[in-house]
This record gives structure tokens, C-alpha cells and sequence, in this order.
């Protein structure tokens, strides 16, 4: 797992947002993130085969690693909708009180708030205070 937020990965994964320039002496790989070329690697290159083979190489895993959080995005985005349809039936459920509605929507969601629980629930938010307390 690299230190690149998901936004930099999304541009470093692009082959044409990286370069090789010769300054005369040595090669300096850089990079364009913002619209902004920087160098990328602290240190020259004697020859360009180096830094050519190691964008090739850093492409692949940063693409890979975009493509797992992008799926891993999905997955919590799949469970949080499964987490609101249950929530969902249980307040829909008539034999249940508020109270253990109020606690069973806390157990699938902790960081729900009180205002949300009486909207879902439809009872006042004082009651949902007494009740998680």
C-alpha cells in the first residue's frame, strides 16, 4: 500500500503523466500530478534504461492498487446498503419496541445520530436519547 492518496494513484497510473529528461548530465524522471511536472525520484540516472523500466514497473502496481481501492470502495459502498435495508426492516417491524429498535440500529450502524434514528424510526429525538442511554 503506497503513501499516494487515490486521486494521485488515478494520475501516476498514466503512462503520460511520467517522463525522462536528460539536463545535460544525467537523467531525472519525473512526474505530472496538477497539471505541474515535479521530479519524481530524489536521484539521477546515468542512462535512461533505469528510470524507463522502473515507470513501467511502478505503473503496474499503482494501477493495481487504484483498481483494489476502487473495488474495496465498492464492497463498503455494497455493505452500507445492505446495513440501511436492514435498518430499514427493523423499523418497519411492528413487534418490536423503540427501544430495542433503537439499540439494533446502533449495533449495525455505531456513528448514526440521534436526528437520523428518529427520522428512520419516526419518533422524537429525546426518546432516542433516553433509549441510548
Amino acid at each position: 500500500m503506497s503513501n499516494w492518496n487515490t486521486e494521485d494513484l488515478m494520475h501516476l497510473k498514466e503512462l503520460t503523466n511520467h517522463k525522462v529528461i536528460y539536463d545535460g548530465y544525467e537523467f531525472v524522471w519525473m512526474h505530472r500530478l496538477y497539471g505541474e511536472w515535479n521530479r519524481h525520484y530524489v536521484n539521477n540516472f546515468e542512462d535512461y534504461n533505469k528510470p524507463m523500466s522502473w515507470i513501467h514497473h511502478n505503473i503496474y502496481n499503482w494501477g493495481k492498487e487504484y483498481r483494489e481501492r476502487q473495488a474495496k470502495y465498492l464492497e463498503d459502498m455494497r455493505k452500507s446498503l445492505d446495513i440501511d435495508i436492514k435498518i430499514r426492516e427493523i423499523s418497519r417491524e411492528a413487534n418490536i419496541k423503540t427501544k430495542q429498535k433503537v439499540l439494533e440500529v446502533i449495533s449495525l450502524r455505531p456513528s448514526i445520530s440521534n436526528k437520523e434514528i428518529s427520522d428512520i424510526l419516526d419518533v422524537t429525538i429525546r426518546s432516542v436519547e433516553r433509549h441510548r442511554k
